[in-house]
């Protein structure tokens, strides 16, 4: 991930074409760039980028041509919002003393206080992302979508 708590642009317009894809799955027919696109607010270009590496890690498959598309390659309850980070973003190397602990980018590395606290924080993290799968997503906005609005 780019940092700690948070991901690039690029990582959560991934994440949101993943998630339009999952909402569509199982797909009768391909989803369109420009569809995706207009649903979840990305710029076609860059979509265009996203979904073209998404499909070289196998997780979406496309379809060339006039009527051609994308659909999800993996089922949404197979798929973690955690693994689709790490593959867009790289891995996680926010906290130098975490991913690489050879190197020494603080006078007190050897008796460090931070460094249990981003460790458990990275976990934290980790075990939110990686318990989090696409159907979990997609269930949570069918759910959002069916509750009663008591708006005036």
């Amino acid at each position: 991930m780019s940092s700690l708590l948070g991901v690039s642009l690029k990582c959560q317009y991934a994440l949101r074409a993943t998630f339009e894809l999952a909402r569509r799955y199982p797909a009768t027919e391909v989803s369109t760039v420009a569809d995706l696109a207009r649903v979840q607010q990305i710029p076609v270009r860059f979509l265009e980028q996203i979904l073209a590496k998404m499909r070289t890690g196998s997780y979406v498959i496309s379809r060339r041509g006039k009527q051609g598309g994308y659909v999800l390659a993996v089922a949404p309850a197979n798929l973690t919002v955690g693994e689709v980070i790490r593959f867009i973003e790289g891995p996680d190397d926010t906290v130098q003393c975490l991913s690489n602990p050879t190197t020494h980018h603080c006078a007190g590395h050897a008796g460090c206080v931070f460094r249990d606290l981003w460790q458990r924080a990275r976990d934290a993290v980790n075990e939110v992302v990686d318990g989090t799968t696409f159907q979990d997503l997609v269930d949570q906005d069918r759910a959002r979508s069916q509750e009663p609005s008591y708006d005036i």
